[in-house]
């Protein structure tokens, strides 16, 4: 965090600036292995951790099905890595939404319709590749398992082997082949879970979800500081039937800026108040 001072006659204030990234979002949960064909019923549930303009910052939601790690990493495309491009459409702080796709069914073919729900991007992911890199397939996000499966955000929509998500989950019972010493596979985040660089074979893997399962993470992220408080767990959800079933327990503690201008108009009119008694 950066501290500034600003002077109004003879106060001076200090000003507190944090650095956040522009069009930050995180992930809240998830659907990745739904009974019976996949594709197009898997979808990330998001947490918005500030306003976003899609339009104007464009960025971009990647999952991976995985194999042997390979230098790609997350671009690796085909089979193994998938995007969805996120270029239109806004969202505000704390909004919940969805990407995924475009069966907007809460756990597969003939479970119940959410798409009241509040979906910014769709792909039928059954016909149709992914934006830039992926191949349509009966599932493109992975199911877990012996080798992770993971699902990581991008503050662009140019995503490469070396590019850093802004956020990124792991989930499955053991790391298998996606880790390759450290040279190969994917680029990691800083967040609540990770600390940068590849994953490793010590690297935190989110529970493994069975079939139907969804996957519900809670935590605490503050908005002044752009850090979380309190680390994000995950909690499985067998066979979801309603929204309120996945119900985000993602918290944001409330960003005070709204405080500290009610501190600096009181401020601003107290340097008033003293000019004018000098004058």
């Amino acid at each position: 965090m950066k501290l500034t001072c600003l002077s109004i006659g003879s106060v001076t204030l200090p000003m507190f600036l944090a650095a956040a990234a522009q069009g930050q979002m995180a992930i809240s949960g998830y659907m990745v292995n739904p009974p019976g064909t996949d594709s197009p019923y898997e979808y990330v549930q998001l947490v918005a951790l500030q306003s976003i303009d899609f339009s104007a910052h464009n960025m971009s939601v990647v999952v991976c099905n995985n194999g042997t790690a390979t230098t790609a990493g997350w671009a690796a495309g085909g089979t193994v890595s998938y995007k969805f491009n996120l270029t239109s459409g806004s969202v505000t702080a704390g909004e919940i939404f969805y990407v995924g796709g475009s069966g907007k069914l809460i756990n597969g073919a003939g479970s119940t319709d959410i798409s009241s729900a509040n979906w910014l991007y769709t792909i039928n992911t059954a016909t149709t590749g992914g934006d830039g890199f992926g191949s349509a397939a009966s599932n493109v996000f992975g199911n877990g398992g012996s080798s992770p499966d993971g699902i990581a955000l991008f503050n662009t929509t140019t995503v490469t082997s070396s590019t850093v998500p802004v956020d990124a989950v792991f989930y499955g019972s053991g790391t298998g082949s996606v880790v390759n010493g450290g040279v190969d596979g994917y680029q990691l985040p800083v967040n609540d879970l990770y600390n940068g660089g590849k994953l490793q074979t010590t690297s935190t893997l989110l529970p493994d979800p069975a079939g139907g399962d969804f996957t519900k993470l809670s935590g605490t992220y503050d908005t002044s500081s752009g850090t979380w408080t309190m680390a994000r767990t995950g909690t499985i959800i067998n066979s979801p039937a309603q929204l309120s079933d996945i119900a985000s327990q993602i918290t944001t503690v409330p960003e005070p800026a709204s405080l500290a201008v009610v501190g600096l108009g009181s401020l601003l009119a107290l340097g008033t108040l003293r000019r004018h008694r000098r004058a």
